[in-house]
């Protein structure tokens, strides 16, 4: 009786923590927010400056509007 309880139950767990595991790994290689720039420059120098820090891999400026600009960078985890 306890068999047949406890084995659905820690077949459900297992599958729940592989899911939640590759959602992390997955979201690892993801961008995160680094900050915001009052321009296009600024943001592109703080991106090129984390290179030789070994902070981040890639990064990118977007677009806020008003000359205002977020970094976007991909850590290295």
């Amino acid at each position: 009786m306890i068999r047949k309880v406890l084995l659905p139950l820690g077949l459900a767990a297992g599958i729940a923590g592989g899911v939640l595991f590759s959602a992390s790994s997955a979201s690892a290689s993801g961008f995160v927010p680094g900050g915001v720039y009052p321009s296009v420059q600024a943001c592109s120098d703080a991106g090129n400056a984390g290179f030789p820090q070994g902070r981040w891999v890639g990064f990118y400026c977007q677009s806020l509007g008003y000359g205002q600009y977020e970094l976007w960078v991909q850590p290295t985890y």
